[in-house]
Order: structure tokens, then sequence, then C-alpha cells
């Protein structure tokens, strides 16, 4: 299954000033919205890192300026296997357990978090004069979130309802200005700001990934053709963002094994696919080979595994490391 992140698909509207908080019309349209969209989009996730995702994400939010951020944004982790995140009115984000597998630190889901927030307090979505009803709403999300088969379905039903079908694609400017805000806003958290371009390059590998294994290596589409700016071009952006911070870039930042540690057992792919993630100790003797061998795939399992673990193809691991495999149950 081609799984296309569509990263920052948000429709939202949300005052930026320190002053104002979300209007109670957005709070009205994201609840009525939330519903649907949590059960066309795979339901909530019941796992342990749940309280992960919400504590990062009111964390991030908080530095919006937005008031009572930590109370007015509700942060769901959903049970998807589709690598995406996107937002609605009212302060509603979203995040998938298949995106969540794919960081390697609190700071790269930060990140993510942080460019979801940053559309809100930018209020792009206002700009674009789309009327926020609950129509709009999943008829806005079904349109930006592609590869998905249940936005097929949440197509049908939202047509049904007589209301008009769009795709939301916010202009280059706009992902880039959300991109700036999230690094502000994890830098003010307390986050490393080079995680956004860490996070970035990992989406970008994971497209080509997704790509090869679907056999359309190298048929990657270019920037003017995407719905979102080209991978490579991002990544070299947030990089120039992080340095502007002032902090210093480690190289290689220090590994997160409290974060590593809390992904163990996520759900990963398909529903009833029975595969989850697996935090390993690498111990004298392992290389990138012994673990490629437990993942869970009949092809590209070394490719697979480095991209899983935002790996370089000649890295040799060291005893004591922390690396995550994809198991069958």
């Amino acid at each position: 299954m081609y799984r296309q992140l569509m990263f920052a698909a948000a429709l939202v509207a949300a005052a930026p000033a320190a002053a104002q908080s979300i209007s109670q019309q957005d709070r009205a349209t994201g609840a009525q919205a939330d519903p649907q969209l949590v059960k066309e989009f795979g339901g909530r996730y019941s796992g342990p890192q749940v309280s992960l995702v919400e504590r990062v994400g009111r964390r991030v939010a908080v530095q919006s300026g937005l008031s009572n951020a930590q109370s007015d944004f509700t942060i769901t982790l959903l049970d998807s296997p589709v690598e995406n995140a996107f937002a609605i009115p009212g302060g509603y984000v979203y995040v998938t357990r298949q995106l969540l597998a794919l960081m390697n630190s609190e700071a790269e889901l930060a990140s993510v978090l942080g460019h979801e927030v940053g559309h809100v307090a930018a209020r792009h979505s206002a700009s674009r004069n789309r009327t926020a009803t609950i129509g709009g709403v999943l008829a806005g999300v079904v349109g930006a979130v592609a590869g998905n088969g249940a936005a097929g379905q949440l197509a049908s039903t939202v047509a049904r309802g007589g209301a008009q079908l769009y795709t939301l694609r916010y202009g280059r400017e706009q992902e880039y200005a959300a991109d700036a805000l999230g690094v502000r806003y994890i830098t003010a958290a307390g986050y490393d700001p080079y995680a956004a371009a860490d996070m970035l390059a990992s989406l970008d590998a994971e497209t080509g990934l997704q790509s090869a294994a679907a056999g359309r290596s190298g048929q990657q589409l270019p920037t003017w053709a995407s719905t979102h700016p080209n991978g490579a071009d991002r990544v070299r952006r947030a990089a120039q963002l992080a340095q502007q911070t002032g902090k210093p870039m480690l190289d290689p930042p220090p590994e997160d094994t409290a974060f590593l540690r809390a992904l163990d057992g996520l759900a990963y792919d398909a529903k009833g696919a029975g595969k989850r993630i697996r935090i390993r100790t690498v111990k004298a003797g392992d290389t990138v080979d012994t673990f490629a061998r437990q993942m869970a795939y009949d092809s590209l399992q070394r490719e697979r595994f480095l991209t899983l673990n935002a790996l370089d193809d000649d890295v040799r691991l060291t005893p004591g490391r922390l690396v995550k495999v994809v198991t069958k149950e």
C-alpha cells in the first residue's frame, strides 16, 4: 500500500495574538467534526503511547501564545497505518501511530505537533476564506489526506450530505511559515530545534522507501507538482531555521532512550497484520544485517530497518544502542 505523508494537512482557524484564544464557533465546529474524523481514520489508539503524545502536544501548544493553549488543544493519536498529521478548527490536532513509529526522539514528535500548532496560530485556513462548517471540515481533511482508503469512504459520506468537496492545499509560503513557527515553539519548549530537519529527512527517506516498495523508484513528484514543498527543500530550510536560534547542533544528537523505550509494543502497518515496533539493545557482534533479518517483511528488509531508525547505510552499531525493529506478534 502506497502511503504518502501529507505533513500538516490542516484546516484550522484560530487567532495569533496572545490575548486571544480559540473562538467558540471553532470549538463547536471541531467538537462536531472530531468524532467522525476519529472514526474514519482508524479510531483513537489506546496504547500507552497516548499519554506521551498528549503531553508533548500540550507542552508545545502553550508556546503559541494562544491563551490557555494547553487546555484548548486536544491532541489525538490515531490508530492509522498512514504516516500523517493534521488539525481541524477548535484546536484538534491529530498524529497517526504510523508516523509516531518513524520518530526517534521526543523532539521529533514535538516538531510535528509544533508545525500543526503553527498553522493554527497563523490562521492559515482563515486566509483561504473557507467556511468552517462540519461538511467543509470533513471534506477538507478528505481532500488533503492522500493514500488513506478511509478517505474515499468519508468523501462519499460528505458528498451525500450535500457538502462541497475541495482539496485543501496550503501554499509553500504557508508551509514554510508553519515550519518556522514550529521550530520557534519547540525551541521555546526546550527541545532541540534541529529535530525538525531530522524529522523531515526521515519523512523524505520514508517516501522514497515506499516508492521503491511499490516499484516506483525515481518517480517522485517534483516540487512544483506537490501539494507540499519537496522534502529536500524543507530539510534545508528547517536546518537553517535551527541555526538561526543560536543553539549548537549536536552531531550525532544524543539517543533519546526514554522515547524509544516508550515506543515498544506500538502497533505498526495495517490493523490485523499483527506487526509491532519492538525495541532491541545492540550487543557485541550485532550488525545492521542481523537486525534487518528480524524485520517482518519479505523484501527491502535492510532498507526498512535503516529508514525506521534514521541510519546511514554505512553505520556501525555500537553495543548498548537501542534500535527499532518490526516483528510479528
